[in-house]
């Protein structure tokens, strides 16, 4: 691996949406080299090498022997396949998510990617959204959580369905918020594009009495990215493309369960509403920075490449959100021409102790 003073090298494999925007980012960052771009379709391979000013091929193998480390952004069918070919290569790997598609297909690559001693670390992005930052201090003890995401169709992930192309985002901040094993889950959808979901809506149970409800579309018109955690002093609203984040603390006799509305007379009510806010609910909007979240990903990764630190995003974590993909996968009712299939039973994968 090169010294803090050599340049780190890294290629990105697929020069797509995504890959464009790696490959941009990384010739920006201090001290990282773009050591090239692969990519199967000429045309776009050789646009961004051209942009990039790096070298191109068409196959990634040729691109690992000049890299000391990969982005891999290509579609999430070939995910599991190219991310062990470049671990057995020696090759450090960030891969955007989903880590693979199934715990079957993710599992092994997190097992050789830990006895190679190589970093593999998972694109879930929005760990690194400031707004979500600012809000973790005050996540304590989450024992709900509600996601909306949704947004047009892109034309984009057309191999997987909404569940592992948008929901799982958000099936990451919830088991890096609750860390208790998945007791149940519910999820129901419509496919009307293929045979994928093109939304679904799912509940999931966990041990510790935690309940996460999630909501996910990728045909709606309106886009929306939000979540609201409830812990047990406070309520947290995050927007993730607005970048803004508000806690509302709960005001001592609610949280004391002193208050009851239905044995105050109207006087009494009308009191209420005079010191509503901010005695029983402070709302307070906080700042958040106006970081780049991929630029911050790729920071964590080369850092966590050269001193051998674990990134924050590492591949159990990312097979704990293919884990939750899974179970709500499985838990589907799908509905298709007006004919559902029989939900099924949970398997959830885990890290271990």
């Amino acid at each position: 691996m090169p010294d803090s003073h050599t340049p780190l090298r890294i290629g990105v494999i697929g020069a797509g949406r995504l890959g464009t925007f790696h490959a941009r980012k990384i010739k920006r960052l201090p001290n990282v080299a773009l050591a090239g771009i692969a990519d199967p379709v000429e045309a776009r391979r050789l646009a961004l090498a051209a942009e990039c000013d790096c070298p191109a091929w068409e196959d990634y193998r040729p691109l690992l022997a000049v890299c000391d480390a990969v982005v891999v952004a290509t579609p999430a069918s070939t995910h599991a396949g190219i991310v062990e070919e470049c671990l057995v290569k020696g090759r450090h790997v960030f891969v955007e998510k989903p880590l693979a598609l199934s715990v079957t297909e993710g599992e092994p690559l997190v097992h050789l990617a830990r006895q190679s001693g190589l970093v593999l670390q998972v694109g879930h992005i929005e760990r690194f959204n400031p707004a979500f930052q600012v809000a973790v201090p005050h996540m304590r003890d989450p024992w709900l959580v509600e996601s909306v995401r949704q947004g047009p169709f892109s034309f984009r992930s057309t191999d997987i369905g909404c569940v592992l192309d948008l929901m799982i985002h958000d099936l990451d901040l919830i088991r890096a918020m609750i860390a208790a094993p998945l007791s149940e889950v519910h999820a129901t959808g419509i496919a009307l594009l293929g045979p994928h979901e093109d939304t679904a809506q799912a509940e999931l149970r966990f041990a510790n009495g935690a309940t996460a409800l999630l909501k996910t579309s990728r045909i709606d018109r309106q886009p929306a990215r939000w979540m609201r955690v409830w812990t047990r002093d406070a309520i947290i609203d995050i927007d993730f493309a607005a970048r803004k984040t508000t806690v509302c603390h709960l005001g001592r006799k609610l949280l004391e369960g002193k208050l009851d509305i239905t044995r105050l007379s109207g006087t009494e009510l009308e009191e209420l509403r005079q010191a509503f806010e901010p005695q029983y609910f402070d709302h307070r909007e906080l700042t958040v920075s106006n970081q780049d979240p991929l630029e911050e990903e790729l920071c964590d990764f080369a850092e966590a490449v050269r001193t051998g630190r674990p990134p924050m995003v590492t591949g159990e974590s990312g097979l704990e959100a293919v884990a939750l993909a899974e179970a709500v996968i499985q838990s589907l009712e799908l509905h298709r021409m007006g004919e559902p299939l029989r939900p099924r039973a949970v398997r959830e994968w885990r890290r271990a102790a």
